[in-house]
């Protein structure tokens, strides 16, 4: 496995040899669509609202997602496929994970030098749970994949198309297996002091209500152990990222959202969610911190997401791979982004004619961290970063002139984003 990898990343270093594919296909008599680049291949099983169905890692030679019955399983009812589900407009209820896995999708896609996207899109009417009255929403999803990445970035919006105020949730019911299988040292950590506990029949020696808050992180909930009960455990953590990794080979998957802005105007906190029992995990981006749709709890305060008519729900959820990085370090992380995370604040300090730099760094894809000159633009120094390990980056650099200031940047397919700069090191 490990020689085909290596033959497999010198395949796509060869010069005229595409860096980013987007091409339709088939699984178990399904159309898909495929991503592939150095770093990942990862299939799109639209029809079934898996998206990614697969999450191939070419770093390590491991999929990274769970996979279940054959997309040929599924007969007018929920089959559990794994990948990752969107569910709309709610997971727990009739139909079992919404309606995207029942209606069909409209399709389009577009490669580029450096990136391939894909779109989805679907409308379709449900009953709201509690005035059994029509609703009808516009789910569109748009998946970026970039050269050299193993980030793929999913953009979402989804719109009260109907006649009426619209109630729903949205879960990216992600079903990963970090490492190649759900074991024990592997874990769940989200940032935050406090998580919404649904049920926790895993945890009886904290007797939490169910439907309550409680302190975070519980040690019994971030590291994951096989069981042979039929109990489980369900939370939610207000926060903008969350990881299921695997200790013993430092892998890390990671899900990063965005701001959840409603109506182009007021924002909405997103959840970072949990479900494990038995021999399996869950990670769980969603929009509220309760996925069911229960009538005597939907309308409850953070529980479903309202929409005027004509109102829209946007934001992005990111999903990458991290290697090298052990759980400590995740746990008392500075930030986390689907281009990279930093372990801690980055530092940067003018002494005499020199910007003295210092970055502990990890990247999901290929990047260059770049030293510019704020004023000009000019390059003053330049390094290559790559995925597998978390760089220590210390470096002095030289200024144009000594009142000057440098801006630090990562600069990938993607863009460039600001690490430090503007003479606000510390």
């Amino acid at each position: 496995m490990r020689l085909s990898v290596l033959l497999l990343a010198l395949l796509w270093a060869m010069p005229g040899f595409s860096q980013i594919t987007l091409v339709p296909g088939e699984r178990d008599g399904q159309p898909v669509y495929v991503f592939e680049n150095k770093y990942i291949r990862s299939e799109i099983a639209y029809t079934r609202a898996r998206s990614p169905l697969t999450y191939f890692d070419k770093i390590t030679g491991v999929e990274q997602l769970r996979q279940l019955a054959p997309l040929s399983g599924n007969h007018g009812q929920h089959v559990g496929h794994g990948g990752v589900s969107e569910s709309v407009p709610w997971t727990g209820g009739s139909p079992y994970m919404g309606y995207l896995w029942t209606q069909p999708w409209e399709m389009t896609s577009r490669t580029y030098d450096d990136h391939a996207v894909l779109v989805g899109e679907i409308t379709f009417p449900y009953p709201d749970p509690v005035t059994g009255r029509l609703c009808e929403l516009r789910f569109e999803k748009t998946m970026t994949a970039y050269e050299g990445s193993t980030r793929l970035r999913m953009d979402y919006k989804i719109e009260n198309v109907g006649e009426r105020r619209a109630r729903f949730q949205h879960c990216v019911h992600g079903s990963p297996c970090v490492g190649g299988t759900c074991d024990d040292g592997d874990y769940f950590y989200a940032p935050g002091d406090s998580s919404w506990v649904v049920w926790s029949g895993l945890l009886p020696q904290y007797e939490i209500p169910d439907q309550s808050w409680h302190d975070w992180p519980i040690p019994e909930a971030v590291d994951f152990r096989r069981t042979e009960t039929d109990e489980g455990l369900q939370l939610f953590v207000p926060a903008p990222w969350g990881v299921i990794g695997d200790d013993k080979t430092q892998e890390v998957m990671a899900m990063v959202g965005s701001k959840v802005v409603i109506g182009g105007e007021r924002e909405i906190p997103m959840y970072m969610g949990l479900t494990k029992s038995g021999d399996r995990y869950y990670l769980e981006p969603s929009l509220t911190r309760h996925i069911s749709n229960h009538a005597d709890r939907w309308e409850r305060e953070g529980y479903s997401v309202d929409l005027d008519r004509g109102e829209a729900a946007v934001y992005t959820v990111d999903l990458a791979m991290f290697h090298g990085v052990s759980k400590k370090q995740i746990t008392s992380v500075h930030a986390l982004l689907g281009d990279y995370l930093l372990l801690d604040e980055p530092s940067l300090v003018y002494r005499a004619d020199k910007a003295v730099i210092e970055i502990d760094i990890a990247v999901s894809g290929d990047a260059q961290l770049v030293v510019e000159d704020t004023a000009t633009g000019k390059v003053l120094w330049s390094t290559d970063l790559v995925p597998g390990s978390v760089m220590r980056i210390a470096e002095d650099v030289a200024l144009t002139a000594k009142e000057a200031e440098v801006t630090v940047l990562l600069k990938n397919a993607a863009g460039k984003q600001v690490l430090v700069g503007g003479g606000t090191g510390s």
